[in-house]
């Protein structure tokens, strides 16, 4: 998974897109994105240090997403106008989020073992295929999606 740049990068663009007023959405994949990599970064730390446990990053994942919404539960807009799949915007933006962050993450290891022997194919790459990717899911959700259907 990417690794601590990769988060950076993530809540870089997660300040920026609301100063933009970008849609909730949207918002929300960067945030279920960075929710996802500081778990995985919290839980290898923790593996380092020796303090893991089983279900370590389960736990890890599940405490971070919920301190991240727990807060502001009340006013995330749980009306009709305001839901996507029966969930508020910026939590369903999230799990698509955390899944894209995971694919793109997924399918650049892929690419790198099949074909070129688990080398990168330019510096930074494993923190830029999934910043990319999610550029261009958040660009087709805010151009397209959310104008059309949302």
């Amino acid at each position: 998974m990417c690794g601590p740049l990769c988060a950076i990068g993530i809540a870089g663009g997660l300040g920026l897109s609301k100063l933009l007023g970008i849609d909730d959405i949207t918002l929300g994949f960067w945030l279920g994105a960075l929710i996802l990599s500081f778990s995985v970064q919290f839980n290898q730390f923790l593996i380092k240090k020796g303090k893991a446990f089983p279900f370590s990053f389960w736990v890890v994942f599940l405490v971070t997403w919920l301190s991240s919404f727990l807060p502001v539960w009340n006013k995330l807009g749980w009306g009709e106008k305001t839901c996507f799949c029966g969930l508020p915007r910026v939590i369903a933006g999230s799990f698509l989020g955390m899944f894209i962050l995971f694919f793109s993450d997924w399918l650049d290891n892929i690419i790198l073992k099949k074909f070129h022997r688990d080398k990168v194919y330019f510096p930074y790459q494993r923190v830029i295929i999934p910043l990319v990717a999610l550029i261009i899911i958040s660009a087709i959700f805010e151009l397209w999606v959310c104008k059309l259907f949302i």
